[in-house]
């Protein structure tokens, strides 16, 4: 009988270490911004979006030591999507007990300042093909919700998420 050190399922559970990792990490982020006295819901937010590529890179770069001969393709894509996956729900939930709990007038105040970001680039709008309506459409799109904040951190975590999973399992498999 042979006796390894590996755990099991090493994709699982590093995938799980890092994307959990990376959303602690922006919760960390939202209330550091809250107690600053910053907006926690606006583009300093956002500021933890760029880890994501990291993130996954590195999750992918971590598994490759519990396989001597590398991963394998599919099992280092596996690892990067489970990550983006991972750190895209634990960062939304977190947003969102954070936006739930929290001074609803923050909302409120990220809601206007959205507004009069969105009033400044107008006439950037105006000259693209089409810009009254992306426009108007944005104005709408703001988040006024825990539920709009949650989805919006999950969605661009996650597209960024994948994006970079495919490419970095391929150059990560062994």
């Amino acid at each position: 009988m042979k006796s390894t050190s590996a755990p099991a399922q090493p994709v699982l559970r590093t995938a799980l270490l890092f994307g959990t990792g990376l959303g602690i990490l922006a919760l960390i982020w939202v209330v550091l911004l809250m107690m600053t006295g910053s907006n926690p819901y606006g583009p300093r937010r956002l500021m933890t979006v760029p880890l994501v590529p990291i993130v996954i890179l590195a999750s992918q770069w971590f598994v490759r030591r519990y396989y001597p001969s590398g991963p394998g393709i599919g099992k280092s894509i596996l690892t990067g999507l489970l990550t983006a996956l991972f750190a895209s729900v634990t960062s939304a939930v977190t947003l969102y007990g954070v936006a739930r709990s929290a001074n609803p007038e923050l909302l409120e105040r990220n809601a206007e300042e959205a507004k009069q970001i969105l009033q400044g680039a107008r006439s950037y709008y105006l000259k693209q093909p089409g810009g009254e309506e992306k426009y108007k459409l944005d104005q709408q799109n703001i988040a006024r919700t825990p539920q709009a904040l949650a989805q919006d951190e999950f969605s661009k975590k996650l597209i960024l998420g994948l994006l970079f999973s495919i490419p970095g399992g391929i150059f990560l498999r062994k």
